[in-house]
């Protein structure tokens, strides 16, 4: 009988090492059981408690010194390397690198989701802001200022005495009477275990369509060719340098463009068609057998007629969309020009071409240009991406599940190299879980969408249309 065991254990021994791979995943903590027990994403990371965190740090900060395994919480992120279990899915890790990227001292700008509930506290203000897809909460310490914007500087009585922009100072804020839905906010702080940001300094400034950036808008502006949808033709559409094929289906045009509407964000919907911020936004779905969206600062959105092949249902199809919207209703097209602007023209100069378009880390990111920012975009595209799918009324549940379909439906289709990457898919989903975890626990989920059959039913035309495509060309 003890042989027997014996025998049993070498060979269990041995099995289990056929099932254990080396691997390496970069994610944010989705849940914890304890110090040495947690997981990221469909990963059950187990530390042994001899084994030390490698803290990144800056050479000014002192995380190092203070973070402790038992500060591992949700929305926590790290790179684990160890041996991964594929029966058991548990990741035995060898090292463990705690990354503070953007969790170390926060610095965001967003636009306000709604006007601020804030309270006057002695000579301070006390309360929260709901911005960028999180709750900022606000103490009597906390800095508010106000900072006029490019118009309202060259309105200034004081203009003649100020020429720069760092001229003029921020004002402490006065009455919330100052703020509204086109202001964007300038938060720093540090994140609570709770998840939410205890914000230290907060800078208020209105929202405007600068000159450089309506002209953006008019170089962007789309060529359009209407299909024929009597006899199947794809219509054309040009933006700027790259020309697509629309599908020839009104039925699938009229879908895409409803659910697109349905995702922007009341504000911004219900502004008049004079007003300056009003964003006109326009739908398109286009041949593509790559899986693909992009939006433009002026509001045109580009779905590739592929992401039917990929997603599984309305509610992630619905997360697609509302965070290409977000990239052009928070400006970061514009955002980025700016915080690269000497980098960009040094590249121009040198015969480089930067897109724009959704792809904000395929353009930045992949033209060598610091991807930090590019990531920060991405993230806030996800977390205020999330706001506007809930606030649709669709499962947000699904939104992380959209990577997972994506990653199991690859193949050897071509993706955007944001999605293209088995490193993005863990990352990108377990950020989508923390923020759910963190942000939206008393949600009540059985009021969501998740479905409906008009997806399916569109989904079939696009690929009847496709197919006729197919044949015309055969001909």
């Amino acid at each position: 009988m003890r042989r027997l065991f014996a025998t049993v254990s070498v060979w269990l021994f041995f099995a289990g090492s056929l099932f254990a791979k080396e691997v390496t995943i970069h994610g944010f903590v989705t849940d914890v059981k304890s110090p040495t027990v947690f997981e990221i994403d469909d990963y059950k990371v187990t530390r042994d408690r001899s084994l030390a965190l490698d803290i990144s740090t800056q050479e000014d900060d002192k995380s190092k010194t203070t973070f402790k395994p038992e500060d591992i919480r949700i929305g926590t992120e790290l790179e684990v390397k160890g041996e991964y279990d594929e029966s058991s899915g548990e990741l035995k890790a060898k090292s463990i690198k705690v990354l503070f990227e953007d969790a170390r001292k926060l610095k965001r700008t967003a636009l306000l989701e709604q006007l601020p509930s804030l309270t006057k506290k002695g000579s301070g203000w006390e309360g929260e802001i709901r911005a960028d897809g999180q709750r900022i909460s606000v103490s009597p310490e906390t800095s508010l200022t106000i900072k006029p914007n490019k118009s309202e500087r060259e309105n200034s009585p004081d203009k003649k005495n100020k020429e720069e922009e760092e001229d003029f100072k921020s004002a402490p804020l006065t009455s919330l009477d100052a703020l509204n839905l086109d202001t964007f906010v300038r938060y720093e702080g540090t994140r609570e275990p709770d998840g939410s940001i205890k914000a230290h300094k907060i800078e208020f400034r209105h929202g405007e369509l600068e000159p450089g950036e309506a002209k953006l808008w008019q170089r962007m502006e789309p060529k359009v060719k209407e299909p024929d949808y009597s006899s199947f033709a794809p219509g054309e559409l040009k933006m700027h340098w790259k020309k697509y094929r629309i599908v020839p289906n009104r039925e699938a045009q009229d879908y895409i463009a409803k659910l697109g509407e349905s995702l922007v964000p009341a504000h911004q919907r219900d502004l008049s068609a004079n007003d300056p911020l009003k964003i006109p936004f326009r739908f398109y779905l286009v041949q593509d057998n790559s899986f693909n969206a992009a939006a433009y600062p002026n509001g045109v959105v580009i779905v590739h007629s592929s992401v039917f092949d990929f997603l599984q249902n309305e509610a992630q199809l619905a997360f697609m969309l509302a965070h290409e919207i977000s990239h052009a209703v928070e400006k970061h097209q514009w955002q980025a020009l700016h915080y690269h602007r000497g980098e960009l023209i040094a590249l121009r100069a040198g015969g480089a071409f930067i897109p724009f378009g959704g792809g904000i880390v395929t353009g930045l990111a992949a033209s060598g240009i610091q991807n930090q920012f590019a990531r920060s975009l991405e993230d806030q595209a996800d977390r205020v991406g999330l706001e506007w799918m809930l606030a649709a009324g669709y499962d947000i549940r699904e939104a992380p599940a959209s990577w997972k379909a994506v990653s199991m439906k690859k193949g050897d289709r071509p993706l955007n190299p944001f999605w293209d990457n088995h490193d993005n898919h863990t990352t990108r989903r377990s950020y989508l879980m923390a923020e759910l975890k963190n942000n939206y626990s008393d949600v009540d989920y059985s009021k969501l969408k998740k479905d409906s059959e008009q997806f399916h039913h569109v989904a079939e035309l696009v690929k009847t249309a496709e197919a006729d495509q197919k044949k015309d060309k055969g001909k």
